[in-house]
């Protein structure tokens, strides 16, 4: 599929699918309409779920270290 089919199935121009090919950025809307029209959906899901486990690991991990500063004093 070229740029411009893309486009017309997302409701985007040419230029919109070009600047996300080329990493010039895209809104979520932009992003999920060009994922699931590419049949990406589903991995673009999982990336999203595993950022998000990632992220809130960490903050589960920062929480108990502040937690056992807390204690300490």
């Amino acid at each position: 599929m070229d740029q411009e089919a893309l486009g017309k199935s997302t409701g985007m121009g040419r230029n919109t699918i070009s600047a996300i090919e080329n990493g010039l950025g895209a809104n979520a809307r932009h992003l999920f309409a060009v994922t699931e029209q590419l049949g990406l959906i589903d991995d673009f899901q999982t990336l999203v779920n595993d950022k998000l486990s990632a992220t809130n690991n960490s903050l589960v991990s920062k929480s108990c270290k502040a937690s056992e500063m807390i204690f300490r004093e």
